[in-house]
C-alpha cells in the first residue's frame, strides 16, 4: 500500500519527536527533587556588654599585656538602663614586652569573617593595633594584620612562636587619635582579604594556617579600644 503524502511526512517527524521526548524524560528525572542545602554559616558577635569590668572578657587568654573590660563613657548611655556601652581596652603594656595580644578560645574558625571597631587613645612610639585569626591553641602561631600609626601603614604579618613576620604592607591615611575606624579580615581558600574602614585595600594568598582562633593585637605604648568584635564562620 502507497502512503498519502501527509502520512509519509507523519512517519518521517515521528521518530525524531519520540527520541527527544525521551531524552527530556531523562533529562528531567536526572534532576533531584530538592538541591542539598549550603553548609549554614554562624556568626558571633562579641560586645563585651556580660563582661565584668575591670577584667578580661570571659572565655579568652591574655598573651601580654593588661586587658580589661571597660565603660566607653565618650559614648551614648542605654536608654533604658543608663548603663554607657562596653568595650575591651588595652591599657598597659609589660615592660620588655614590644607585642601585646589577647586571644579568644572560641570559636574555631577556618573560611570565614572577622571585623573590629578599634580607636587609638596614646601611643607615643607607634600607635598600632591589629587583628589576628588562625592561632594556634597556644596563641603563638598564626596570621596578624595591624594598623601601623608611625608609617600610616596597613600590614599583614604571619606570627611564628609569637613572633611576627612581614608579608605584605599597603598605605593608608594618617591615624587619627581618638577616632573610629574598622579593620577586618575574609578568608576564602588560599585567599586573606584584608579591609580597612569598608573598603578593600589587601588580597594575598598563603596557605601556612588554614584554622584557628581570633584575637586582639596592639604595640609598644599604645592604647587602644577594641568593640563589635564580630566573627562568621563559613
Amino acid at each position: 500500500m502507497t502512503l498519502a503524502p501527509r502520512a509519509v511526512l507523519a512517519a518521517r517527524f515521528a521518530a525524531p519527536l519520540a527520541l527527544t521526548l525521551l531524552v527530556l524524560g531523562l533529562a528531567a528525572d536526572a534532576v533531584p527533587a530538592e538541591a542539598k542545602p549550603k553548609a549554614r554559616s554562624r556568626t558571633w558577635a562579641l560586645s563585651f556588654q556580660a563582661d565584668t569590668l575591670g577584667q578580661a572578657p570571659a572565655q579568652s587568654a591574655v598573651m601580654s599585656g593588661t586587658w580589661e573590660v571597660a565603660e566607653d563613657t565618650e559614648g551614648a548611655r542605654n536608654d533604658s538602663t543608663g548603663a554607657y556601652p562596653r568595650l575591651l581596652r588595652q591599657v598597659d603594656g609589660e615592660a620588655g614586652e614590644v607585642h601585646h595580644w589577647i586571644r579568644f578560645l572560641k570559636p574555631v574558625v577556618g573560611d570565614g569573617e572577622v571585623s573590629v571597631r578599634f580607636r587609638v587613645r596614646s601611643g607615643e612610639l607607634d600607635p598600632s593595633v591589629g587583628l589576628a585569626f588562625h592561632l594556634d591553641k597556644k596563641g603563638r602561631n598564626g596570621y596578624v594584620v595591624r594598623v601601623s600609626g608611625a608609617d600610616s601603614e596597613l600590614i599583614a604579618h604571619y606570627l611564628v612562636y609569637g613572633k611576627r613576620r612581614d608579608m605584605k604592607y599597603e598605605k593608608i591615611d594618617a591615624l587619627a587619635a581618638g577616632a573610629w575606624h574598622t579593620l577586618a579580615v575574609r578568608r576564602e581558600g588560599m585567599t586573606i582579604t584584608v579591609f580597612y574602614d569598608g573598603a578593600e585595600r589587601m588580597r594575598l594568598r598563603d596557605e601556612r594556617f588554614r584554622e584557628g582562633t581570633v584575637g586582639l593585637w596592639t604595640e609598644d605604648d599604645t592604647i587602644a579600644d577594641f568593640a563589635d568584635l564580630t566573627i562568621t564562620t563559613r
